[in-house]
C-alpha cells in the first residue's frame, strides 16, 4: 500500500506510463510511481484522465475519488473483485448470523460513543461526557432504544450549541459531511478488498445507500473528522475542507502502535470481517 494522498485541483491531464501516474498542466509536469499512491482525489471536474490510468489505479487498489462541480466527493472507483475468492466471501457474508452481527455492531457503536465522550472530555465538557457514559450503560444489541441517536444529539449540541442540527445547511455540516464521505470511501475500499459487498450492512440497510457496511464499520472513526471540524469551526467550508486532508497525514494510536488512518482502516476492517465470518472472536478497538 502506498502512503501519498495526491490531490488534483486544477485544469490538467492525468495519464499512465511505465507504472507511473503522469500529471500535466499548463505550467508543470510530474511523474508519481503508482506504488507510492494510496489515495487520488480529483477535486475538480476540469481534469482529463485516460482509461489506461483508471485501469491501473483499480489494479493497484488505489482509492480514486471524484468530486462534482462544487468540489464535493461524488463517486469513486471500486473493482468488481477485491480478491481471488470474492465469491466464497460473498457466500459467507450472506450467511452472517444475526446475533453475531448484533454483537459486532453494538460494540462498534459503543466505541463511537466512548470516542465522543473522550472528545468532549478533552475539551473539558466533563458533564456532557458523563451523560454520554450513562447512555452507553443502557446500550442494548442493535440499540432498540436509540441510545446512539440521543448520544449524537447531545454530543453535537455540546460542540456547536443547542441550536445546531445535523440537517442544517451551514459550513460546519458541510465539513462534517465532506469528511465522513472521505472516511466512507476509505472503508468501502477495504470492504471490497476483503471480498465483501459494501451494500449489505450490519444494521444499516438503506436501499438507496450503496455503502451500508462501510457506514457501519466507520462509526468509531467519525470523531477524527469531528475533531478537525471543531478546531476550525469558525472558518468557511473551503478552508475546513483543506484542513480535513490532514487526517491522511497524521498518525493515530491503534493496537499500541502509531499508524496512518488508511493502514488502521485496513486492519480494522479485516478484523471485523474475520469476526463476522466466525474465524476470530476479538472485535478490534479504536480509541482517540
Amino acid at each position: 500500500m502506498g502512503w501519498r494522498t495526491v490531490i488534483v485541483n486544477e485544469h490538467s491531464k492525468l495519464s499512465y506510463k511505465n507504472n507511473h501516474l503522469i500529471f500535466k498542466s499548463s505550467t508543470k509536469s510530474e511523474m508519481i510511481h503508482l506504488s507510492e499512491i494510496d489515495i487520488l482525489l480529483c477535486e475538480t471536474c476540469d481534469i482529463s484522465i485516460t482509461t489506461m490510468l483508471l485501469k491501473r489505479l483499480s489494479d493497484e487498489n488505489i482509492l480514486t475519488i471524484f468530486c462534482d462541480d462544487k468540489r464535493l466527493p461524488s463517486s469513486q472507483i471500486l473493482p468488481y473483485y477485491g480478491r481471488h475468492d470474492s465469491s466464497l466471501q460473498l457466500s459467507r457474508q450472506i450467511s452472517w448470523e444475526n446475533d453475531v452481527k448484533a454483537t459486532v455492531w453494538t460494540e462498534i457503536i459503543a466505541q463511537k460513543i466512548i470516542n465522543q465522550g473522550n472528545h468532549l472530555s478533552q475539551l473539558t465538557f466533563d458533564q456532557s461526557s458523563l451523560k454520554l457514559q450513562r447512555l452507553l450503560d443502557d446500550l442494548q444489541p442493535f440499540d432498540p432504544t436509540n441510545r446512539e441517536g440521543h448520544a449524537a444529539r447531545m454530543y453535537f449540541n455540546t460542540l456547536f450549541g443547542n441550536d445546531f442540527a445535523r440537517d442544517d445547511s451551514n459550513d460546519i455540516n458541510a465539513g462534517l459531511d465532506y469528511g465522513y464521505t472521505l472516511l466512507m470511501s476509505i472503508f468501502a475500499r477495504e470492504i471490497v478488498k476483503s471480498g465483501s459487498l459494501t451494500q449489505l450492512g450490519l444494521k444499516h440497510s438503506n436501499q438507496f445507500n450503496d455503502f451500508n457496511l462501510a457506514s457501519d464499520i466507520m462509526e468509531p472513526f467519525r470523531i477524527i473528522v469531528d475533531q478537525i471540524v471543531y478546531e476550525h469551526r469558525n472558518k468557511k467550508f473551503g478552508e475546513i475542507r483543506r484542513e480535513l486532508f490532514e487526517m491522511f497525514a497524521q498518525t493515530y494510536v491503534y493496537r499500541k502502535k502509531e499508524m496512518y488512518l488508511t493502514n488502521i482502516a485496513s486492519d480494522y476492517t479485516k478484523r471485523v470481517v474475520s469476526v463476522l465470518n466466525g474465524e476470530t472472536v476479538e472485535i478490534p478497538i479504536f480509541r482517540i
